[in-house]
């Protein structure tokens, strides 16, 4: 790695730990927000915030993964900063329903949409210009660069925690106060991209139509589709779980929530350096029957020892998930590698972001620990079977700029 291209790496670390910690807000407050922006809807109201975001993030991850493969990784990773910073703090000062009506729920509607506009886009371009400037061990760097998503999920859950206390406070300002935090990662992040420069792979690579290189789409979206309807069935699931299933306080649960994710983080280095030994796709499939098992386990028995149940679950539906930068970029050509990974990641959340909408109508039918628990099961078997018709991607340090020959797994 170059001297300069450690700013991408580290640009590439605080985008997730921004968008994570975003998306961890909106995830522990969903039950205030569905209250204060979606009154009366109960499970499906404190969804719908979550799933805004996440439905337009296909759209941005398209976009700014083109704009990169067309124009440089540089120039459209300092536009997605600044869209999904004016977002989040446009939200922060929004009125409720109960002060504007129908306006405020439209409002959180388009905001919510704008951000999961500009961060599908960042996905593109952080994940493309890490993964460039990364000659070996790049499971590692990949199971740290995704390791920031659950990094930022522990500094909402912390403040979560912090202000739960007063629960007042936290439903009249306190979650204004949540999201204004979530500015500095990216305040942070914006002169880091600015020392950002192009990876040496794409300047010296030739330049196509990005839509040439896309024939790994299909395998790579079935693959997110299933780890994404999983996760969401599961860590992202969970505050919506303990809140409105076992009716904890944030009091309560913020403590749980901030455990489960602070676990996670060391799983998913570990993971991703063990992919760069014996390949991402044995991870991939070790860590998507992991998850099963843990999900399961917690849904069904051991949801009545929540720390103990949280701690097992957090570390093993987390292990999968390590391997996706590495995985994503080794499948794409460099030409069409931002349009690629954008397009991929973002699109599973077509399936995966409606998980909790899944889980609310299952609910009904099999009962609120059988239906999240049946959900991460499904998704876990979508993702096996995608990587299981694709190839393993590790290969002797380097990416593919045109092509590339598959080569035997844990082959150094």
């Amino acid at each position: 790695m170059r001297g300069n291209e450690r700013f991408n790496v580290i640009g590439a670390y605080f985008s997730w730990l921004m968008d994570s910690y975003d998306l961890g807000v909106v995830i522990v407050t969903s039950g205030i927000l569905g209250a204060l922006f979606f009154p009366g809807l109960g499970i499906l109201g404190a969804a719908l915030p979550l799933v805004f975001t996440v439905v337009f993030r296909p759209l941005g991850g398209y976009l700014m993964g083109y704009l990169a493969d067309l124009h440089g990784r540089k120039f459209a990773f300092l536009i997605t900063v600044l869209g999904y910073s004016l977002a989040i703090g446009l939200t922060a000062a929004l009125p409720t329903y109960a002060q504007a009506g129908i306006l405020a729920a439209l409002a959180l509607v388009g905001l919510r949409a704008a951000q999961g506009l500009f961060v599908g886009g960042d996905v593109s371009t952080s994940y493309t210009i890490a993964m460039e400037s990364s000659r070996r061990r790049r499971g590692l760097l990949g199971g740290i660069l995704q390791s920031g998503v659950l990094a930022g999920f522990v500094l909402s859950d912390l403040l979560l925690t912090l202000l739960a206390g007063n629960s007042a406070f936290l439903m009249s300002e306190g979650w204004r106060i949540m999201l204004l935090v979530g500015m500095v990662p990216a305040a942070l992040a914006l002169p880091i991209r600015m020392l950002a420069v192009e990876p040496e792979i794409y300047v010296r690579s030739e330049r196509g139509n990005p839509h040439r290189g896309l024939a790994p789409l299909a395998q790579t979206l079935v693959v997110m589709s299933g780890l994404w309807l999983a996760l969401y069935a599961g860590p992202t699931y969970m505050p919506t779980f303990l809140s409105t299933v076992l009716r904890m306080s944030p009091a309560e649960y913020g403590p749980l929530l901030l455990i489960m994710n602070a676990v996670g983080i060391p799983a998913m280095i570990i993971a991703g350096l063990l992919s760069d030994f014996v390949g991402r796709r044995t991870i991939g499939i070790l860590g998507s029957v992991a998850g099963t098992v843990a999900a399961a386990s917690f849904y069904l028995f051991y949801w009545k020892y929540a720390i103990l149940g949280l701690i097992a679950f957090g570390i093993m539906v987390n292990v999968s998930a390590s391997i996706v930068p590495a995985y994503l970029a080794e499948r794409f050509m460099t030409f069409s590698r931002a349009t690629g990974i954008g397009t991929a990641y973002n699109g599973a959340f077509v399936v995966g972001g409606f998980s909790q909408v899944m889980v609310a109508a299952a609910s009904g039918l099999i009962g609120p620990f059988a239906a999240p628990a049946l959900l991460f099961a499904v998704g876990s078997a979508l993702s096996l079977i995608g990587l299981s018709v694709g190839p393993e991607t590790l290969r002797a340090g380097y990416l593919p700029a045109h092509g590339w020959t598959p080569v035997r797994s844990g082959r150094k």
